[in-house]
C-alpha cells in the first residue's frame, strides 16, 4: 500500500510548490522470515524545475501484518497532525 499525503488540497498542480509524504507499506519477507516495512519518504514538487526533490525516509520493520498496519495507521495519523491532512492513495 502507498499514500501520499500533501499540505495542499491541489496537490496536482504542476505550477505550484508542493511538500509531500510518500508513506509505504511493503512486505519484505522472505521464505524463512518474515517481514514488514514502513517506510516515510519526505519530498517536495519544485514548480520551477518541474520535478521532485527528495529529501530524506525513515524506515521501521515489524514481524506481522497486524503489527505493520497499526505501526502505518499510527505514522499516517502522526503526519496528518504534523499539517499534511490530504491524501492520495495508490493503487
Amino acid at each position: 500500500m502507498t499514500e501520499i499525503l500533501w499540505k495542499s488540497n491541489a496537490p496536482h498542480s504542476p505550477q505550484q510548490d508542493h511538500e509531500l509524504v510518500e508513506l509505504r507499506l511493503v512486505d519484505v519477507s522472505s521464505r524463512k522470515t518474515p517481514r514488514y516495512l514502513v517506510r516515510e519518504i519526505h519530498a517536495s514538487w519544485s514548480a520551477a524545475s518541474q520535478q521532485i526533490r527528495w529529501k530524506g525516509y525513515k524506515d521501521q520493520a515489524y514481524g506481522t501484518p497486524d503489527e505493520a498496519a497499526r505501526g502505518y495507521s499510527t505514522r499516517k495519523a502522526s503526519i496528518a497532525k504534523g499539517g499534511f491532512p490530504y491524501a492520495t492513495l495508490l493503487a
